[in-house]
């Protein structure tokens, strides 16, 4: 059973960067609006490289969280097999498709190719999702604990404290941004 504080996170993350279109469920349509929102956010056009490997990227995202949590095989994800999702992640070993999906994001964000996520990057990314560029900003410099940039190392980290810890001060707890339910 999630605890009330993961069941929050799992939430935020669900309302603000899947459910696009907010209708309580995750679709493909959904990862295409993220799509087109970060392309929009990077300068990438459709035909662009970089275009192309975040949408590959993204829906093979899509691919493997659906097969994990579509119970009732509707071609949807519910808020309530979100949750599952993660709760049943949390007991696999490997963490093979969450273990993408981390180092995925982080490629993203890391615009830059030099390993790691500077200010820049976070929030321009962030704010393709609709995220107030002040309040990335802040989650930045506390997801970063007074570094310039955030390592890979440093960001699988926090990723595993997001999803984990039952400590809301947690720097993992900006990963995604500020959590507006705090």
């Amino acid at each position: 059973m999630t605890s009330e504080i993961k069941q929050k996170k799992l939430m935020f993350l669900f309302k603000i960067f899947f459910d696009r279109d907010g209708n309580g469920s995750i679709t493909k349509e959904d990862f295409e609006q993220s799509i087109e929102k970060l392309a929009k956010a990077k300068g990438w056009e459709p035909g662009d490289e970089k275009y192309k490997i975040a949408e590959k990227t993204l829906l093979e995202i899509w691919e493997g969280m659906l097969y994990k949590a579509d119970a009732n095989k509707d071609g949807e994800i519910s808020a309530d097999e979100w949750v599952k999702l993660w709760e049943e992640s949390s007991k696999d070993s490997p963490f093979d498709w969450q273990a993408y999906y981390c180092k995925s994001i982080f490629r993203l964000q890391d615009s830059g190719n030099d390993g790691a996520i500077d200010k820049e990057e976070f929030v321009s990314v962030h704010k393709s999702f609709g995220l107030p560029e002040d309040q990335t900003s802040e989650a930045f410099d506390k997801l970063a604990c007074g570094k310039d940039k955030i390592t890979w190392e440093d960001f699988q980290q926090r990723w595993e404290e997001f999803f984990t810890s039952e400590d809301l001060d947690a720097p993992g707890n900006y990963i995604f941004g500020h959590l507006t339910f705090v």
